[in-house]
């Protein structure tokens, strides 16, 4: 009974496509006067390649690894921040996400299969460095994948550590705690059927044998992950670096500000609310200048 319900949890996350919602509005390159060459990687898996012309390009790329949502349109700000500083991205979607086939997500490992994917066509681009940035899925996804993969560093922001955990608590306001971490030995067991032993790999063990300087960045009033089951709070390490944004939720790379803007979009639409013309995105996606010159500062070492 518990493993079909772990199925069932399992499925509800993870068994669905995730593209732009009609209601939001995404920025995109012609915003930030970026330009945007499309890239496709096996396995279906597409995205772009960002550049901000003009400007003393520094040799490093940056593989840009998206959260849960619509692929890495939902961070063209962030890209953009990049690029502005002299950096090339390169954001490819996961399995299942926008510019991306699949008829789902597959599950959590499915985005470490796409990091390693973009790693490997970064080497036919010949940059001096490439750097892994992620958040949320897309930080555990990289912390992962440069286990798998070398690359010249990692920041990875509000990283989960285990795929079975990352459920648990995204399930427990649902279902109870109790509930929820009576789940947590058959999660793990899904996983392993989906993708073998790797299926729950361990983002905070990854970026100790990683051998490369990793940024780990987590706000302690994140209700998404949690603090105590983050990579942040589980990884040590001579090569791990910890900024704690004392303050913020799941996005710690945003203002406070923002931050409460996003809640207020993720509560409407959970409601019900179908006009967001009043709305202010841009505002809502105001960068927190001190925790992003953090990471552009460890990336330009």
């Amino acid at each position: 009974m518990f493993f079909t319900f772990a199925i069932l949890t399992e499925h509800l996350v993870f068994g669905k496509r995730c593209d732009k919602n009609p209601l939001v509005k995404y920025f995109t390159a012609e915003d930030f006067c970026l330009s945007a060459e499309p890239v496709s990687l096996q396995n279906g898996l597409n995205g772009f390649i960002y550049k901000k012309d003009g400007i003393l390009h520094n040799g490093k790329l940056i593989i840009f690894c998206h959260g849960m949502g619509p692929g890495h349109i939902a961070y063209t700000t962030e890209i953009a921040f990049f690029c502005n500083n002299g950096f090339t991205v390169l954001a490819v979607d996961s399995r299942g996400c926008n510019f991306s086939e699949g008829k789902n997500l597959k599950g959590m490992y499915s985005g470490v299969q796409t990091v390693i994917a973009a790693i490997d066509f970064a080497k036919t681009l010949h940059y001096n460095k490439v750097f892994l940035v992620g958040h949320s899925w897309g930080a555990y996804s990289a912390l992962c994948a440069s286990a798998k993969r070398k690359v010249d560093g990692v920041v990875a922001i509000s990283a989960p550590a285990t795929p079975a955990m990352t459920i648990c608590d995204g399930a427990a306001p649902i279902i109870s705690k109790p509930l929820a971490y009576m789940l947590r030995p058959f999660l793990w067991l899904v996983n392993l059927f989906k993708f073998g032993a790797k299926g729950n790999s361990n983002a905070a063990k990854a970026a100790e044998i990683n051998g490369v300087p990793s940024l780990l960045i987590h706000g302690d009033n994140d209700r998404i992950v949690r603090l105590k089951n983050s990579a942040f709070a589980k990884a040590e390490g001579k090569n791990v670096t910890k900024l704690l944004a004392k303050g913020k939720a799941h996005n710690p790379y945003n203002t406070a500000d923002a931050e409460k803007l996003l809640a207020e979009l993720t509560n409407g639409l959970k409601s019900g609310t179908k006009d967001f013309s009043s709305f202010d995105f841009t505002a809502a996606t105001q960068e927190d200048g001190d925790v992003m010159r953090t990471i552009c500062d460890f990336i330009s070492r």
